[in-house]
């Protein structure tokens, strides 16, 4: 009895059948951790759909709507592939797709991740589950069955909490601009945040907002920076799957935005004034272009602290690397012919 109530169960959270466009050739073949082909949880991509194989038991074909260009529009021409796995509608009558299937993930031929995005708590039965947890797979090939031989450790880059603090938030500027590998428009997902050793976020998924943040972003992920003893607020905003922007406020010691400059081109960075008032004024905010070694241009906002009318320091990354439109306002005090 215990048994057939429990395959009840997992035979309601999962979806029963597929739907929606056929899968694309170049994304079929079996995905594992690490690709041994001996692993499970399995995933398996072919003409008829995506399965999944776990400890737990099997499921498929699974009901996806799949998307050529989620990243980038119209103008995308990378080769990840997005699948959204339906579980019914949600509560604004869209499909309920809780769980993405990132296939080629970051343009990484063969590589896939798995998104989770649990804001409506959707069932997504035992299967699901495991192959969520694995999170990250790449495609298996003849010969892999045997677990993988672990890799002696390497010395690792020095974190930015080993840093001075100028310097160590120079490197969690550099490390969080987009990679020159990734479309020019395009953006990267939520769990690349994590790829910065000195920032810790918060859990995933990005919180869903009812209003949008003051550039229209309806997700965010909060954070911290650890900084040789002092620490750095930092907010990320974007779209269900991408980010955008990021915020930071520094509450400790100011770094300074001349320190800040200098620590950049130091790096090997390249910083150009973008935005700046017309007349210069002391603690007016200023955008820079901020650019660097396999890294694409991202605008830079610096607004430094002003004693007791403002004892926090801004700092803003806008990853398209657009200035934002000027306000009439904006517009009598500040130029983009910056000298």
């Amino acid at each position: 009895m215990r048994y057939w109530l429990g395959a009840a169960v997992v035979l309601v959270a999962v979806p029963a059948a597929a739907e929606g466009p056929s899968i694309p050739d170049e994304i079929h073949g079996s995905y594992t951790p690490g690709g041994n082909c001996a692993a499970l949880p399995r995933v398996t991509v072919n003409a008829g759909g995506i399965f999944l194989d776990t400890a737990a038991g099997k499921s498929g074909p699974l009901p996806v709507s799949v998307c050529y260009s989620c990243a980038g529009g119209a103008r995308y021409e990378g080769i990840q592939r997005w699948a959204y796995v339906k579980y019914g509608k949600d509560k604004w009558g869209g499909d309920n797709s809780p769980v993405i299937f990132m296939f080629n993930a970051d343009e990484h031929k063969g590589m896939m991740e798995v998104a989770h995005d649990d804001t409506l708590k959707t069932p997504l039965g035992a299967p699901m589950n495991m192959v969520v947890r694995a999170r990250s797979f790449k495609v298996c090939a003849p010969g892999t069955a045997s677990s993988a031989i672990a890799k002696p450790a390497t010395a690792s880059a020095p974190s930015a909490g080993a840093l001075t603090p100028a310097k160590g938030f120079a490197a969690a500027l550099g490390a969080l601009l987009r990679p020159a590998s990734l479309p020019a428009d395009s953006f990267y997902d939520w769990r690349r945040l994590e790829a910065v050793p000195s920032v810790t976020w918060a859990a995933l998924p990005p919180e869903m907002l009812d209003k949008p943040m003051s550039n229209g972003e309806y997700f965010r992920r909060s954070g911290t920076i650890s900084l040789s003893g002092q620490t750095v607020k930092v907010l990320a905003g974007g779209a269900r799957t991408i980010v955008t922007n990021l915020y930071f406020r520094n509450d400790g010691p100011p770094i300074g935005e001349v320190t800040l400059l200098s620590t950049l081109r130091d790096a090997g960075f390249q910083v150009a004034p973008a935005r700046c008032t017309k007349v210069k004024m002391a603690g007016a905010p200023t955008w820079y272009r901020l650019s660097g070694p396999a890294r694409q241009t991202a605008m830079l906002w610096i607004a430094p602290a002003r004693g007791a009318q403002q004892p926090w320091e801004g700092y803003s990354l806008r990853l398209d690397g657009r200035l934002p439109a000027l306000t009439p306002k904006e517009s009598i005090a500040y130029t983009d012919t910056c000298s």
